[in-house]
């Protein structure tokens, strides 16, 4: 079973309007962060932007910090934990990701990164009260999140699990449904209902939850349900409140849908990879990335950098640049021979800013934040991650062709000019390895 199935067609265990919820986040982004420098002033859009850029090249290189300061899963480390999500994976349908324990006391577990390998990171402060199946309940939660395509946004927005404020306001409404499709998953491969109320109770009241009464709790719902003044908390939070997703897991637990899943899931003994590829051959024209995705992709990049340069940070280098008559001529002289720009201070900065942030993203983590969003990545010819010096020649070539009229005939091939002469080729994500 390929994982992508699971959130695929009629029988989708995604939660209705889990989709739609995310572009209407995007779409009123820019007038709730608008709202919230009414309160706090210090916020800004091109701010939050430059958070979530950084927060790819923090999730890039967070396998090493994992390594350093983690303890790794393995077959002598923790075997059973080991065993426990490859077995997982496997029934899933995707690549089991690499496991690391950690001290945390407020994440108990989260998935991050943007491409395969995922990483898995424990509480070990929550695991030592989580049963087995409890633990189940809660590894194919991730596992789940990756197979969805979450994995890829949510380590942006938040590489260690812990979502700040203005995040929760402006993407709140998606990642609350996204837990409730994760529960789903986590229900269909834990042992039963109890193991999946118990994994929610100890990963919310921690050392106490073995103690709660599961019907009171129904019973703080039912108020909850009664004044709606009294569930503004839940939608400025990232995540549903405890009572609703317990509630949410009974009423699947029963539906036909689980029912459906819970069967395909307990016969199935397939072992393909949602995100695996045959290595053993180069890429193909049809498996490189329509126009349309390239085009979706490089308009957010734009938006992104354009938003970047209107930061504070960066308004001081853009003064500087006006006023002194020598870096402007040369920037200016750079530009020079590009068709259909107009040659400008800001135009100028926009062009350049946007081959440099591209070659540094791709070079350290494959992709931009509009590749990401568009979920497609840059590869060497056999799928494996392209050099930080093939990277750089790759938008080197780019911006020379960009200077002539290669770049409009360029423009509407599959295969661009600078892909072929740096063996380079821009696929979907869920191609790549």
């Amino acid at each position: 079973m390929v994982g992508s199935e699971l959130f695929a067609g009629p029988q989708s265990l995604r939660v209705a309007g889990e989709r739609r919820s995310l572009w209407i986040c995007f779409i009123f982004a820019p007038m709730v962060i608008g709202l919230v420098r009414l309160v706090f002033p210090s916020v800004s859009l091109s701010e939050f932007v430059l958070l979530i850029a950084a927060g790819l090249v923090f999730v890039s290189i967070s396998r090493g910090r994992l390594l350093g300061s983690s303890i790794r899963i393995e077959g002598r480390q923790f075997p059973e934990i080991a065993e426990l999500t490859e077995s997982l994976a496997k029934r899933i349908g995707v690549a089991a990701p690499q496991v690391f324990v950690r001290d945390d006391p407020f994440v108990p577990i989260v998935a991050v990164g943007v491409a395969e390998p995922y990483a898995l990171v424990i509480s070990s402060q929550y695991y030592e009260h989580l049963r087995r199946d409890e633990l189940g309940f809660l590894i194919a939660r991730e596992l789940g999140h990756i197979a969805a395509g979450h994995t890829r946004l949510t380590s942006l927005l938040s590489a260690s699990g812990r979502e700040n404020p203005v995040v929760a306001l402006v993407f709140g409404a998606w990642l609350r449904k996204i837990e409730y499709t994760a529960d789903r998953v986590g229900l269909l491969c834990c042992g039963g209902l109890g193991d999946a109320l118990g994994a929610i109770s100890i990963t919310t009241f921690h050392a106490i939850g073995r103690r709660v009464d599961m019907q009171v709790l129904a019973e703080q719902r039912d108020e909850l349900q009664t004044d709606p003044a009294l569930r503004i908390g839940e939608w400025i939070a990232a995540t549903p409140y405890a009572t609703n997703r317990l509630d949410a897991l009974r009423t699947f637990s029963a539906s036909p849908l689980a029912a459906h899943w819970g069967t395909r899931l307990a016969e199935s003994q397939q072992t393909l990879l949602a995100t695996s590829v045959d290595v053993q051959h180069d890429v193909k024209r049809d498996e490189c990335a329509s126009l349309v995705r390239r085009i979706c992709a490089s308009c957010i990049d734009l938006a992104v950098i354009s938003a970047l340069l209107h930061s504070p940070v960066l308004i001081n280098v853009s003064d500087d640049v006006s006023h002194d008559h020598g870096k402007r001529h040369i920037a200016e002289s750079m530009l020079h021979y590009m068709p259909f720009i107009e040659v400008g201070t800001y135009s100028t900065m926009l062009i350049i800013a946007f081959f440099i942030y591209s070659a540094l993203l791709v070079a350290i983590g494959g992709q931009t934040l509009g590749m990401t969003v568009m979920d497609v990545r840059v590869v060497t010819m056999n799928f494996t991650k392209p050099s930080i010096v093939q990277s750089l020649w790759r938008y080197f070539i780019a911006f020379l062709t960009t200077m002539s009229s290669v770049a409009l005939v360029g423009f509407f091939m599959r295969i661009h000019p600078h892909d072929r002469f740096s063996r380079t080729r821009l696929v979907g994500a869920r191609k790549s390895v």
